[in-house]
């Protein structure tokens, strides 16, 4: 029997760290070892998010890279975009593994980065060392992973929802157009007018049109898949919801392919994938279905009438498309069942 893996978890007080925390301490395969907070220092898992057991006993400090690395073999890293990168980089350099939930090590161009988050990086030499944390495309890579850069909701849709039509060729030349609705969550945790319940409630608006800082990373990886440059429309929309998001993308399909052949090759591609269920017959995705899930649910149409492919995908953004995601990685770095503490 395999010994349990010493666990902290840096940023307990998001919206993702919270998740991951109860994740994390249920965990069968994980002992949580060390939690920190600056906003709630001092206080117990049992105070803050009543979680029992032992785990419900820790405490949450505030400590250096250095101190915390002390404290455990693995780290779960839920911290704002320019913070991460720097400890990231320390507890690297201190032969720690790190589950990154930021997007400090998900693009691979350091300039890019700077341009996209208005950011120098810390450590870029740490960009080449790290594997983009998305199971289905990235299996092999991850079980070998000291660095896993998680992506978050928007690219997880996105890159789900194109892939396999990406790698078997099937789009032709023109335009993919993705449009994406998120819970107010996947913001985080801001003070802000913008995100106040008065605002969001029963109201829908797009943002961060047409430059949000996520299109870099998706066209990244599509184009990996793709074997060539990929360019993408991208939308978002902030959705009066807690947690859930649905994406809607529309690319113009290769002529001469069916429906059936559609979803035959959607089905193919994810056959081994236990994170993502592709619906047949006339279901569509809802986020009510995948809510508290890990899980990803995708389901495709052809629009014969625009000669387009269609596909709608739902995630729970604090699941598949945030600490979900990371214990899954985990799991395949530490040889374990994929789903071990997981509800897909």
């Amino acid at each position: 029997m395999k010994s349990l893996v010493t666990t902290a978890i840096l940023g307990a007080s998001g919206y993702t760290g919270e998740e991951l925390v109860r994740i994390c301490a249920r965990h069968p395969g994980m002992k949580l070892t060390a939690v920190t907070s600056r906003q709630w220092k001092g206080k117990t898992l049992e105070e803050t998010l009543a979680i029992g057991g032992a785990a419900g006993g820790l405490r949450c400090e505030d400590l250096s890279a250095k101190e915390v690395s002390q404290k455990a073999e693995v780290f779960f890293l839920a911290l704002p975009h320019g913070v991460s990168a720097a400890i990231g980089g320390e507890l690297r350099a201190l032969g720690k593994k790190v589950f990154d939930l930021s997007a400090d090590f998900r693009l691979k161009d350091a300039a890019l980065y700077e341009k996209t988050y208005g950011l120098v990086h810390p450590v870029p030499a740490r960009l080449s060392e790290a594997v983009y944390g998305l199971p289905e495309i990235y299996r092999e890579k991850i079980q070998k992973a000291d660095l896993v850069a998680c992506p978050g909701c928007y690219p997880t849709t996105a890159i789900l929802g194109l892939a396999p039509v990406l790698k078997a060729g099937w789009v032709a030349e023109g335009g993919i157009v993705i449009s994406a609705m998120s819970g107010v969550s996947g913001a985080g945790k801001k003070v802000e007018g913008a995100y106040l319940f008065g605002e969001c409630n029963e109201n829908l608006r797009a943002y961060s049109v047409p430059q949000h800082r996520h299109r870099p990373e998706i066209e990244q990886e599509l184009s990996a898949i793709a074997g060539s440059a990929v360019r993408v429309a991208f939308v978002p929309h902030l959705a009066p919801l807690h947690r859930g998001m649905l994406t809607s993308i529309s690319f113009p399909l290769k002529k001469g392919t069916s429906a059936v052949a559609l979803e035959k090759e959607y089905r193919e591609f994810y056959q081994g994938a236990v994170a993502v269920r592709v619906l047949t017959g006339e279901a569509l995705p809802e986020t009510k279905r995948v809510a508290g899930r890990q899980g990803a649910e995708i389901a495709v149409r052809v629009d014969e009438w625009t000669g387009r492919g269609l596909v709608i995908v739902a995630i729970d953004n604090l699941g598949k498309g945030a600490a979900g995601q990371a214990v899954h990685c985990f799991n395949l770095r530490h040889g374990l069942p994929e789903g071990e503490g997981l509800d897909w």
